[in-house]
Protein backbone atom coordinates (compact mmCIF):
# COMPACT_ATOMS: atom_id res chain seq x y z
CA UNK A 1 0.00 0.00 0.00
CA UNK A 2 3.08 2.44 1.16
CA UNK A 3 4.93 1.84 -2.37
CA UNK A 4 1.12 2.35 -4.32
CA UNK A 5 0.68 5.68 -2.77
CA UNK A 6 3.96 6.41 -3.09
CA UNK A 7 4.29 6.13 -6.74
CA UNK A 8 0.68 8.00 -7.05
CA UNK A 9 1.55 10.91 -5.46
CA UNK A 10 4.92 11.36 -7.60
CA UNK A 11 3.79 9.80 -10.70
CA UNK A 12 0.14 10.09 -11.24
CA UNK A 13 0.00 6.10 -11.82
CA UNK A 14 0.17 3.29 -9.14
CA UNK A 15 2.47 0.89 -11.06
CA UNK A 16 4.52 3.39 -13.48
CA UNK A 17 7.46 1.70 -15.51
CA UNK A 18 10.32 3.31 -13.55
CA UNK A 19 8.71 4.88 -10.32
CA UNK A 20 10.16 6.08 -6.71
CA UNK A 21 11.88 3.50 -4.95
CA UNK A 22 10.87 3.49 -1.21
CA UNK A 23 14.98 3.12 0.07
CA UNK A 24 13.96 3.26 3.91
CA UNK A 25 10.68 2.32 4.82
CA UNK A 26 11.07 3.22 8.73
CA UNK A 27 12.41 6.64 8.76
CA UNK A 28 10.48 7.29 5.05
CA UNK A 29 13.37 7.57 2.43
CA UNK A 30 12.06 8.13 -1.40
CA UNK A 31 13.93 8.06 -3.99
CA UNK A 32 12.64 9.03 -7.35
CA UNK A 33 13.79 9.47 -10.93
CA UNK A 34 13.69 12.57 -12.61
CA UNK A 35 14.96 11.57 -16.37
CA UNK A 36 14.87 15.14 -17.74
CA UNK A 37 17.52 16.45 -15.52
CA UNK A 38 19.59 13.02 -15.18
CA UNK A 39 19.58 12.71 -11.58
CA UNK A 40 17.54 11.43 -8.68
CA UNK A 41 15.50 13.55 -5.93
CA UNK A 42 15.43 12.06 -2.59
CA UNK A 43 12.35 13.11 -0.30
CA UNK A 44 12.59 12.49 3.38
CA UNK A 45 9.15 11.81 4.13
CA UNK A 46 9.29 11.88 7.89
CA UNK A 47 10.44 15.05 7.88
CA UNK A 48 7.78 16.54 6.14
CA UNK A 49 5.28 19.37 8.54
CA UNK A 50 2.40 18.19 6.86
CA UNK A 51 0.27 20.57 9.13
CA UNK A 52 1.47 23.43 7.20
CA UNK A 53 2.00 21.80 4.21
CA UNK A 54 -0.50 22.58 1.18
CA UNK A 55 -1.94 22.39 -2.28
CA UNK A 56 -2.05 24.89 -4.51
CA UNK A 57 -3.03 25.03 -8.03
CA UNK A 58 -1.00 26.06 -11.24
CA UNK A 59 -3.32 27.54 -13.98
CA UNK A 60 -2.35 27.39 -17.74
CA UNK A 61 -4.97 28.11 -20.08
CA UNK A 62 -7.89 25.52 -18.85
CA UNK A 63 -5.73 23.40 -16.89
CA UNK A 64 -5.27 23.22 -14.15
CA UNK A 65 -1.92 21.34 -12.22
CA UNK A 66 -1.33 20.53 -7.97
CA UNK A 67 1.55 21.04 -6.43
CA UNK A 68 2.50 19.64 -3.05
CA UNK A 69 4.32 22.74 -1.12
CA UNK A 70 6.21 21.33 2.46
CA UNK A 71 8.79 22.34 4.42
CA UNK A 72 10.92 20.77 7.62
CA UNK A 73 13.01 21.87 10.11
CA UNK A 74 15.68 20.01 8.67
CA UNK A 75 16.64 18.61 5.10
CA UNK A 76 13.32 17.54 3.35
CA UNK A 77 15.02 17.62 -0.45
CA UNK A 78 18.25 16.18 -1.69
CA UNK A 79 19.33 16.09 -4.87
CA UNK A 80 21.16 13.19 -5.90
CA UNK A 81 23.73 13.09 -9.27
CA UNK A 82 23.17 10.07 -11.25
CA UNK A 83 24.74 7.22 -8.85
CA UNK A 84 22.20 7.82 -6.47
CA UNK A 85 24.59 8.45 -3.56
CA UNK A 86 25.94 11.82 -4.56
CA UNK A 87 24.43 14.95 -3.07
CA UNK A 88 24.55 18.00 -5.07
CA UNK A 89 22.58 20.01 -3.10
CA UNK A 90 19.32 20.09 -0.21
CA UNK A 91 16.31 22.15 0.55
CA UNK A 92 14.27 22.31 3.65
CA UNK A 93 11.29 23.31 1.14
CA UNK A 94 10.01 21.47 -2.05
CA UNK A 95 7.61 21.76 -4.12
CA UNK A 96 6.12 18.80 -5.34
CA UNK A 97 4.27 18.75 -8.28
CA UNK A 98 0.93 16.16 -8.32
CA UNK A 99 0.35 14.52 -11.89
CA UNK A 100 -2.54 12.63 -10.94
CA UNK A 101 -6.43 12.97 -9.89
CA UNK A 102 -6.43 15.44 -6.94
CA UNK A 103 -8.76 13.40 -4.92
CA UNK A 104 -7.10 10.05 -5.35
CA UNK A 105 -3.78 11.96 -4.26
CA UNK A 106 -5.02 13.63 -1.24
CA UNK A 107 -6.16 9.85 -0.11
CA UNK A 108 -2.40 8.72 -0.91
CA UNK A 109 -0.96 11.73 1.00
CA UNK A 110 -3.80 10.84 3.97
CA UNK A 111 -2.59 7.10 3.99
CA UNK A 112 1.33 7.84 4.03
CA UNK A 113 1.01 10.14 6.72
CA UNK A 114 -1.44 8.33 8.70
CA UNK A 115 -0.24 4.97 8.76
CA UNK A 116 3.36 4.80 7.62
CA UNK A 117 5.27 8.32 7.68
CA UNK A 118 4.54 9.91 11.14
CA UNK A 119 6.49 13.14 11.11
CA UNK A 120 9.37 13.45 13.14
CA UNK A 121 10.05 14.52 16.79
CA UNK A 122 11.41 18.09 16.95
CA UNK A 123 15.19 18.09 18.08
CA UNK A 124 15.96 19.92 21.36
CA UNK A 125 18.53 21.90 21.38
CA UNK A 126 21.06 20.79 24.12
Amino acid sequence: MLQQAVNYIFTGSTEPQDGPEIVDRKSCIVVVPEPKFKRYARYYLGRFKMDVSRISKKYSGHDVSHELEVEGDSVVLEFLKSDKKTVDYGFKSAHIALPGNIDRTEKALALIFAEYCKAEKPRTPF
